[in-house]
């Protein structure tokens, strides 16, 4: 997955490692991210396989890396694009732990779902601060991935105070 958002990042233009994870970090991260120790090597193989080329520039005088998508490279991201959307029904980890907070006492267990909303609200404070500039940023496809995400992180929090509501009643 990380090449195809590599190469759908690389279809606006020319990035360097750095760039490409702001973008993410600003995007993609809120349901897909990666660290530069997974970045780089996806750079090598994505190089290696002809799908982007690099060159180094120098930038306010130090070497910097770009990269660019090639026509191949952008034929391979057209090909998956065109792929029908697969749903995955995996990568709700935090479920795994919920799943089993019954093996806690009742005290504790609403203690992590509380600390489990804590966590969250920012990241929902966050998408919402964001959504006037993205609207006026971004085409329809983009901002449609924000307001699911808006609504993802409001339907965590929702479920979680839902469950702590039965917890206390318990």
């Amino acid at each position: 997955m990380l090449e195809y958002i590599i190469l759908g990042f690389l279809m606006y233009g020319d990035m360097s490692g750095y760039d490409l994870k702001q973008c993410m970090s600003k995007s993609t991260s809120y349901f897909f991210d990666a660290s530069f120790g997974s970045i780089y090597p996806a750079f090598k193989r994505l190089e290696a396989k002809g799908e982007i080329s690099s060159r180094e520039v120098v930038d306010c005088g130090k070497y910097k890396k770009l990269y660019s998508i090639t026509d191949a490279g952008k034929s391979v991201f057209r090909e998956w694009l065109e792929q029908p959307i697969e749903f995955a029904k995996t990568k709700l980890d935090h479920l795994v732990k919920v799943f089993f907070l019954g093996f806690l006492p009742k005290e504790k267990a609403i203690e992590t779902l509380q600390a489990f909303i804590k966590e969250v609200e920012p990241v929902l404070h966050e998408l919402i601060e964001s959504q006037p500039k993205i609207k006026l940023k971004t085409d329809i496809y983009q901002y449609s991935t924000l307001l699911y995400g808006i609504n993802y992180y409001r339907f965590i929090i929702d479920w979680s105070h839902d469950l702590l509501k039965e917890l206390t009643k318990r």
